[in-house]
């Protein structure tokens, strides 16, 4: 070994660290997924194939890739994986670069901008974007400013715009967003161009409108009544997760039968518009279900709970709240099931406990006070059948009166048409007594068409099935099903007021729908006599019945409601056994 070796030391050259980097990806809306083979969409790979090769050309190791889909977020705060992020950057110091596509794949916010150059700058990360690339010097960061103050404002002017016209196509009845249920996005033609709408479910549809329906009888509380519709066959539309749909939720029941968008509406920003969309639901059936969640909100009655015939139809006779139901236990853990006064939680009634059963009885004992004579059902039905013959003779000589006054009209109406072109009469003159010749002729048709025989048909045969129902409506109802009493409950009696004398529960008063309003109250009045003997010597061109309350029209509206909820349900087994509630 010569001196100058030793004396000379020796370095291994040192080892140069590779760069690493984190790759964030990011698209804005679940749409830019799953639309097509690759179930990351195009966007996703199409980012990352160009972040990759950036990192090739800054000889950087790729140490994690971040990838937030279908996440829209005007700050950085709604987004958890670019969180994650920057959890990890503050917890690995040997990170050099966070590559992304582009400045506003990573934020669209100036603020939330400068914030991120902050705590980047703070870890030793250099920040790299392949659409908008900026040296790392001064300039650069101003050039890097500028473009974050020009995403913020394309962000925001984008999202102003889009709002506007999201708004002018609800003015103008448009939707926007997904359909509801029952309903359909579409696109169709019109005049050469593709227009978005929404069209009815022709599967859902029926369905919804079904449910309204049953709803507003009032003899479906929220879960028989999802039952009833799964049965059927409603379930929601499919998705990813679930590609059959799923049985409708009691939430989704709740909304669905307050959204008046099935009345053909379309609400924006507190204004509501009428719609293109089809209507499924009338207003008056839309009225009726509000009024019947109303009354059972405010009644307190919870269909989840416990179910009989008699719930909402019995009232407490001393404070007149309604009753409600409470299940109880004896020592022998038998259950047993009570009704209860609303007031008494409130310690504003001293009504006790009364046993459903007990509570059964009494109104049955309070049905023999509804029930119409032998004589006065006769002299009613006598007064009907002549009142029809009355009434048709009446409407023949109407018949041939209008028929001749058609005749005089049509003479007439000739005369006028010679004189048209006439210089000595005038022509405007000659035109308004034609109008006024067929105005008068249209409403004559118009009277004849309004044949009432039909109507009082209609009203007679309800009449006489009413009539027979109040013969022994006390029998009727004890041999009646749970639904045929509740149907009885419902044609009889708006309310039944509910006491206990110590000997146990009576109906100590009761409201008496308006059905059979008008004929029973003569039964307790004892005056039936005099008023039907009025109506028998009066006029028959007049009402049904002289009655107050009885015309035929009120018949015709209720007889199809009256027989949709007796004839079925009204007889078939007992199966109003007390312990089951």
């Amino acid at each position: 070994m010569t001196e100058m070796e030793s004396t000379t030391r020796r370095h291994d050259r040192p080892v140069r660290r590779r760069k690493r980097a984190f790759i964030y990806l990011r698209v804005s809306s679940a749409g830019q997924v799953n639309t097509d083979y690759d179930p990351e969409g195009i966007s996703l790979p199409a980012q990352r194939a160009a972040v990759q090769r950036r990192a090739v050309e800054l000889d950087a190791e790729i140490a994690a890739e971040f990838v937030e889909p279908g996440r829209s977020a005007t700050t950085v705060d709604g987004r958890p994986v670019f969180q994650e992020m920057m959890a990890r950057l503050k917890a690995e110091p040997d990170i050099d670069y966070v590559i992304v596509y582009a400045r506003s794949r990573l934020h669209r916010n100036s603020i939330d901008a400068a914030i991120t150059k902050r705590d980047l700058r703070r870890a030793g990360v250099t920040l790299i974007s392949i659409m908008d690339y900026t040296e790392d010097n001064a300039i650069g960061d101003l050039v890097a400013t500028v473009l974050d103050g020009v995403n913020e404002y394309q962000s925001r002017a984008a999202g102003a715009d889009i709002a506007y016209k999201m708004g002018q196509k609800i003015i103008r009845g448009g939707s926007v967003g997904r359909a509801p249920i029952g309903y359909l996005n579409i696109r169709e033609k019109f005049e050469g161009r593709e227009v978005r709408t929404v069209a009815v479910d022709p599967t859902r549809g029926p369905l919804v409108k079904m449910a309204f329906e049953l709803y507003a009888s009032g003899e479906y509380g929220f879960h028989v009544l999802i039952q009833a519709l799964t049965d059927a066959g409603l379930r929601t539309k499919p998705t990813r997760r679930y590609p059959a749909g799923m049985p409708i939720s009691i939430n989704s029941l709740g909304n669905l039968l307050r959204d008046r968008y099935y009345l053909g509406r379309v609400e924006y920003r507190g204004h509501e518009y009428q719609g293109r969309h089809e209507p499924l639901i009338t207003a008056e059936v839309f009225d009726r279900v509000q009024q019947m969640l109303e009354s059972r909100r405010a009644g307190g009655v919870r269909e989840r709970t416990h179910n009989h015939y008699l719930k909402g139809a019995v009232w407490c006779a001393r404070c007149q709240r309604r009753l409600m139901i409470m299940r109880g236990k004896s020592k022998t853990g038998d259950l047993h099931f009570y009704y209860f006064c609303r007031g008494r939680q409130l310690h504003a009634c001293d009504l006790p406990y009364l046993p459903i059963a007990k509570a059964e009885t009494a109104v049955l004992d309070n049905y023999a006070t509804v029930a119409l004579p032998a004589e006065l059902r006769e002299r009613i039905a006598t007064l009907v059948e002549e009142t029809l013959i009355e009434s048709a003779d009446a409407q023949a000589e109407i018949r041939a009166r209008v028929a001749k006054r058609l005749k005089d009209l049509s003479e007439k109406e000739d005369r006028f048409l010679d004189l048209i072109g006439d210089p000595d009469w005038p022509q405007d003159k000659i035109a308004a007594r034609l109008r006024a010749i067929r105005d008068e002729r249209d409403r004559l048709a118009r009277q004849v068409d309004d044949d009432e025989n039909p109507r009082l048909e209609a009203a007679r045969e309800t009449l006489t099935y009413l009539l027979d129902l109040l013969a022994d409506p006390q029998e009727l109802y004890r041999r009646a099903s749970k639904r045929g009493r509740r149907a009885l409950d419902q044609t009889c009696f708006a309310k039944q007021y509910l006491d206990d004398d110590g000997q146990g529960p009576y109906v100590a008063a009761d409201e008496l729908a308006d059905l059979v309003k008008p004929l029973v109250d003569h039964v307790r009045n004892e005056s039936g006599t005099a008023l039907l003997g009025g109506a028998a010597a009066g006029s028959s061109k007049n009402p049904l019945v002289e009655v107050p309350g009885i015309e035929p029209g009120s018949f015709v509206a209720s007889s199809g409601l009256l027989r949709a909820q007796l004839t079925l349900p009204l007889l078939g087994p007992p199966d109003h056994v007390s312990k089951s509630g």
